[in-house]
């Protein structure tokens, strides 16, 4: 274990110990957003560990990081006794690492390293990445876990929270952020072309989140329909994952359904074995079309901030990250057919598809770099020290 590193002092002072309890190590929006944190705080202001509750290839990225990292594997809450044993677990390991502060990531995470701090006599963060609600167990049972102070990544996220917060916990809005690329787009979109075995003159659609129902596969899926019957170029891109198990069916059910549109020709499927932003920069367009509002949209900006031009589903936070036919075209989230005519347009017209994409990378420069994010969550992480 490392000694302590802090104390009651101000300014930058010696470095915290940040310990992050993530939920998943696999590539979601709140772990990729973890993982910039992780590889972005200044070391002279944070020395960050993370303890995974579940083993992913995010293990590994955090270790070739120069993180300090381990696993330990969570069961379900309702295995009471188990749960216990965890939490106690973690406890010792944050007494070991010397935390200053705690960071649990998402409910699940804070449902653990939340009473794990307060046995360790840590103060804690929650960082919240989803919009809470009174009817989701899981949220209300985050909601009465201690902690010194809720992060949450949007105005959305915030307003569900304020209403769901029975200890008064101090809220505090902090957008996430991404990396931004220093290398010039056109040899991102050449090496990743080659990543997926795509020619550089297709026109290719892809969307990139976890192979989950309400992610809007199916609507871009008949949208591709449309889109690949009258233009030839045309190829779609599938990029995601399954979350650990729940839902196995889902992704057969995806490629079931390529096969039923005719499609098969058509549509790649990208797993692990390709980095998100590498996927992006293939991209002529990314949508994001969520049948279900989500609270932020990470991939919204990462395409953003990749140079595709941006198709987004007119739901959620999504207005808080774009400006509507500057920086994004939005369409109803479950509406195919303008969906397919958004992408016809963009298709026809490289002129305004070229626009849409300069003006969004230079809008996620100005508002949502990550190392802003960092220095921001560094500022919550001395305040909450101190006290």
């Amino acid at each position: 274990g490392a000694a302590r590193g802090g104390g009651g002092g101000g300014g930058r002072g010696a470095p915290r110990r940040g310990v992050y309890g993530s939920p998943h190590a696999t590539r979601g929006g709140a772990e990729r957003v973890t993982m910039d944190l992780l590889a972005l705080h200044d070391r002279e202001a944070v020395v960050p560990s993370v303890i995974f509750l579940r083993d992913g290839p995010l293990v590994a990225e955090a270790e070739a990081l120069g993180v300090s990292t381990a696993v330990i594997e969570a069961p379900r809450l309702r295995r009471v006794g188990a749960a216990r044993r965890v939490r106690r677990e973690l406890a010792r390991r944050f007494a070991t690492l010397g935390a200053d502060v705690v960071h649990g990531v998402m409910a699940w995470g804070h449902l653990y390293a939340g009473p794990a701090a307060r046995r360790a006599r840590v103060p804690g963060v929650w960082f919240q990445h989803g919009v809470p609600a009174w009817r989701q167990p899981l949220d209300v049972l985050a909601a009465l876990t201690p902690a010194r102070r809720i992060l949450v990544n949007s105005a959305l996220t915030l307003h569900a929270q304020r209403r769901l917060n029975p200890r008064r916990v101090p809220l505090e809005l902090v957008y996430p952020g991404v990396r931004l690329p220093a290398e010039p787009h056109a040899a991102r979109r050449r090496r990743g072309r080659a990543a997926l075995g795509l020619p550089d003159e297709a026109f290719v659609v892809g969307l990139v989140a976890r192979l989950a129902r309400g992610k809007g596969h199916p609507v871009l899926l008949h949208a591709a329909r449309s889109l690949c019957n009258a233009r030839a170029d045309a190829h779609i891109v599938i990029c995601g994952e399954a979350l650990f198990g729940l839902d196995p069916d889902y992704p057969d059910e995806l490629r079931r359904l390529v096969a039923d549109l005719g499609l098969q020709n058509r549509v790649t499927f990208v797993g692990a074995e390709v980095e998100v932003m590498e996927v992006l920069a293939a991209l002529d367009v990314a949508v994001h079309v969520p049948t279900a509002p989500e609270s932020f949209g990470l991939a919204v900006i990462e395409a953003m901030a990749s140079g595709a031009a941006v198709v987004a589903g007119d739901s959620g936070a999504v207005r808080e990250v774009v400006e509507p036919g500057r920086t994004a075209l939005l369409v109803p989230p479950d509406d195919h057919e303008a969906l397919a005519v958004a992408l016809l347009m963009l298709h026809d017209d490289p002129a305004i598809q070229r626009s849409l994409a300069a003006a969004a990378e230079t809008a996620v420069r100005e508002r949502f770099d990550a190392v802003r994010t960092a220095r921001r969550v560094e500022a919550i992480y001395r305040e909450v020290a101190r006290r």
